[in-house]
């Protein structure tokens, strides 16, 4: 610290060693008595001591760790001043007075602020990496399937990372890179093999082992590989933004993301698959040839879950109970997963052994009932079960807990069956009285499950309305596989299965 003391105008009356030192050899062997102290700083320090540090004294008494630059010595060297002014005692003249003042070096001050700067800006930097690694994670975390991992990707790229463009290819069956995901302006191109190999890694002819990184296109596009835990899957493609001070993309933040990314579509992967295999399970388990009569048509269709990727327990089944008797049945098992699936096969099969002539469609569901309560398989399932009497075009049905059946006639006519209702099956209350209806050439018969129906944002109902209207006016061209397309168009429902059994009716009319 050096120490000094000033008169009135500035001058120095005395210094200590430290400041002498200071002032190098030109200065420090004179004697620096009588030298303005503003002499000794920078331009600006002059300046800025003349027309604010001085009056600023006289006003206040006092300054504080001000920043100025001594210059004295050939090296600046930056110090904080601090002053306070005494009147000099038993003196009339009230110029007459005397500045103490303390110098401090700030040069291991500015360094250490300067690393303290650079300190903070690192830990805002991994604060930010780490928040939107969070935030990519939870966002892949949450994706289901292998489009959703995608979407997941370039979503977190361009909206957390705050990228141009993002992109996501991947190695299809055939070892080709095939665009599954992009989002941002403009038309993303396919990496070159060169860049992919380069992000990837491998193993060199001579052992070494190259890993996974991020690599830097000449044209400034960013990729980014995606490795699973046995192989590359793909890989994820940034166009930078152009803008103006925009911060550089934090590659070991992409780094982490691709790795995240690579574990996310393992995952999906295995689920795809898995879910594959229980979807073949159930479409098997499902009645592919339906008989067909020579005065009705029977059309089919069955539309898994989008969004839950779980096989479900919707089935139908037509099958002959006797000469001139069609059974018609359409369930529903609680949940989701293989035991849904396998509950519903042994419910399917269930129906067609309790159904036999002169049982009737309300015998038949106390028996599928006692069958449910002993096995305690499919409780709290839904099913309709019905009859058509072909030579008489006449069709009675039962319902336990399930949906009404609907028909709907030429004219654009649509009636919900609301007879012969009864608990869902394992309850075990008494049979109801079987429903009736006679159907007329040009009718059609809809059984259905609650995946056409039922939405988050509307009335049973509701639903049950919009339904009658889209099958009054779906074509009788529709065939299997169409069906739950053409009720529903863009009105699906991503979280349920739909399952729907159609019968049109061209036979003569009843007697």
């Amino acid at each position: 610290m050096a120490l000094l003391r000033l008169d009135g105008s500035g001058a120095i009356l005395d210094a200590n060693d430290t400041f002498r030192g200071w002032l190098g050899d030109d200065l420090s062997s004179r004697d620096v008595r009588g030298i303005r102290l503003s002499a000794l700083l920078s331009v600006g320090g002059r300046i800025y001591w003349e027309t604010h540090l001085a009056p600023l004294l006289r006003i206040e008494g006092r300054v504080e760790e001000i920043a100025v630059e001594l210059r004295a010595g050939g090296t600046p060297r930056p110090v904080l001043l601090s002053a306070e002014l005494h009147t000099v005692e038993d003196e009339t003249d009230p110029d007459d007075v005397v500045v103490n003042v303390a110098l401090f070096d700030a040069r291991e001050r500015s360094r250490f602020e300067r690393e303290l700067v650079a300190a903070r800006a690192e830990a805002e930097r991994s604060a930010a990496s780490l928040r939107t690694l969070l935030v990519t994670t939870t966002a892949l975390a949450r994706a289901a399937g292998v489009e959703g991992v995608c979407a997941a990707l370039v979503h977190a790229v361009v909206e957390v990372y705050r990228a141009g463009s993002a992109s996501v290819w991947l190695v299809d069956d055939v070892g080709a890179l095939t665009l599954r995901a992009r989002l941002g302006d403009g038309v993303p191109e396919r990496p070159s093999a060169e860049l992919v190999s380069q992000a990837a890694g491998a193993v060199d002819a001579d052992g070494t082992e190259r890993v996974e990184q991020v690599v830097v296109a000449p044209d400034g596009h960013v990729v980014v590989p995606l490795r699973g835990s046995a192989a590359l899957h793909g890989v994820l493609v940034i166009v930078p933004r152009a803008h103006p001070g925009d911060d550089a993309l934090d590659h070991g933040a992409l780094v982490a993301t691709g790795q995240q990314g690579g574990v996310a579509l393992d995952r999906a992967v295995l689920h795809e698959q898995s879910v594959s295999v229980a979807h073949e399970l159930q479409r098997a388990m499902l009645t592919e040839r339906l008989p067909q009569l020579d005065h009705a048509r029977i059309s089919t269709d069955y539309r898994p879950a989008e969004r839950s990727l779980q096989v479900g327990g919707d089935w139908y089944d037509a099958f002959w109970v006797d000469d001139t008797t069609l059974a018609l049945t359409v369930g529903d098992v609680v949940g989701h997963g293989l035991r849904s699936a396998t509950a519903m096969g042994q419910l399917r099969t269930a129906v067609r052994s309790c159904a036999e002539g002169g049982v009737g469609p309300a015998g038949v569901l106390g028996r599928v009932d006692r069958f449910v309560r002993r096995s305690g398989v499919g409780f709290g399932s839904t099913l309709v079960y019905g009859e058509l009497d072909v030579p008489t075009a006449r069709f009675t049905y039962a319902c336990a807990g399930h949906l009404p059946p609907l028909v709907t006639r030429p004219g654009g006519d649509a009636e919900l069956l609301w007879e012969g209702r009864r608990m869902p099956l394992g309850v075990g209350v008494a049979e109801p009285e079987p429903g009736a209806v006679d159907l007329a050439p040009g009718d059609t018969l809809w059984l259905y499950t609650d995946g056409l129906v039922e939405r988050r944002d509307r009335s049973l109902h509701r639903g049950l309305e919009v339904f009658a209207q889209a099958a009054a006016g779906t074509p009788g061209t529709a065939g299997d596989g169409e069906l739950v397309s053409s009720l529903l168009g863009g009105d699906l429902n991503e979280f349920d299965d739909a399952c729907v059994l159609r019968v049109e009716w061209d036979g003569p009319a009843p007697a």
